[in-house]
């Protein structure tokens, strides 16, 4: 028998995009990211941990971000500039999928490298937010990456706020949802928000503390 649908979360005024589109991306072989502007937020996690699929849904569209069923697809930094419908704008790094041992030890190293100097040196990035699957928990490489991530920056620069994401929660039985990501906030002493991108759950959650850490809450007046 199908499990019943959860039903979607209502979208606020604040939370609805008006615009999302590509701006520019930057890969081990070259191209690269455009002049700091805009506060941005960079998704991070395993390769397949439906990160690309996540980010669709918190933009509400379909296709901005490509998706795939194969591991490893994400091979470049991918910036996708964000307008909500008040005004707040910001920008979206969509970052390679790590974990996956199917690409060479030598590209692999220089994934990390590209990754960790954007985490490191770029001046507009507010807000790191990592994305885990529900249904395996934090693995090494995400500690890792939070670990990384939570030492201080570069150049007197900003610390990255954390925000940890349980992805594929619509895979797990709804009433252990909350105990699994009570064990998980327990064991980081951090906050989870649990999201699907199959029914929408937990957008607005996760919408809410990337506007609040990326200090978007005092916006423009409401675009009509």
């Amino acid at each position: 028998m199908a499990k019943p649908e959860a039903p979607r979360e209502k979208t606020k005024p604040e939370s609805t995009i008006v615009e999302a589109k590509f701006v520019a991306a930057q890969g081990i072989s070259g191209g690269g990211l455009p002049p700091p502007t805009f506060a941005e937020v960079a998704f991070a996690g395993r390769s397949n941990v439906g990160k690309s699929s996540l980010i669709n849904t918190l933009v509400q569209r379909k296709n901005l971000v490509r998706t795939s069923s194969t591991p490893g697809c994400t091979r470049q930094i991918n910036l996708f500039e964000i307008r909500a419908k008040d005004g707040a704008t910001l920008l979206l790094a969509d970052l390679p999928g790590y974990g996956f041992a199917k690409r060479s030890k030598d590209e692999r190293k220089e994934w990390a490298t590209l990754i960790e100097g954007y985490l490191r040196e770029r001046p507009t990035l507010r807000t790191l937010v990592v994305l885990f699957d529900a249904r395996r928990g934090l693995e090494p490489d995400d500690l890792e990456l939070v670990e990384f991530a939570s030492a201080p920056r570069g150049r007197s620069l900003t610390p990255l706020s954390i925000i940890l994401v349980a992805t594929k929660v619509d895979k797990l039985p709804r009433s252990e949802q909350k105990s699994i990501l009570g064990r998980i906030a327990k064991s980081t002493s951090m906050k989870v928000i649990g999201c699907s991108a199959i029914d929408g759950e937990g957008r607005e959650a996760l919408w809410a503390a990337v506007r609040k850490l990326s200090h978007l809450d005092a916006a423009p007046p409401t675009i009509s």
